[in-house]
């Protein structure tokens, strides 16, 4: 039986942080969200840069983990590329375009040749 996932907006709601600072916070998304719109979000650490006391907790995950995803798009997962694109009220296809294209840049081609057959030799 498969399992159920159950994502309700109570399980994917952010708690109170007496560290965060509401209006700080409120003008980092704000902020984010124009910079989307206007194409200015050439990389997705920008996102984490943007207030990075705040952005952890707005996102659902610890403050090193967001570094990690977020320098290295390729370890984005669905779930966070929604998030941001949910909490800067962006529309998912920006903020996919944004991850991907940086994602590309970074990446280098998988080589699996070693695990084909060599193309100059018969099979015996």
């Amino acid at each position: 039986m498969a399992k159920k996932t159950d994502k309700s907006e109570e399980k994917n709601s952010a708690k109170f942080e007496k560290r965060v600072n509401p209006h700080t916070m409120r003008e980092a998304l704000r902020n984010l969200k124009s910079r989307f719109a206007t194409g200015d979000v050439r990389s997705m650490k920008e996102v984490s840069s943007e207030y990075a006391t705040g952005m952890p907790f707005a996102l659902g995950m610890s403050y090193e983990t967001m570094i990690t995803r977020y320098n290295d798009p390729r370890k984005l997962t669905l779930e966070d590329i929604l998030n941001t694109a949910d909490i800067t009220s962006t529309d998912y296809e920006t903020v996919v375009k944004v991850a991907i294209r940086e994602a590309i840049h970074n990446h280098t081609k998988r080589d699996i040749s070693k695990l084909l057959p060599n193309e100059g030799k018969t099979a015996k």
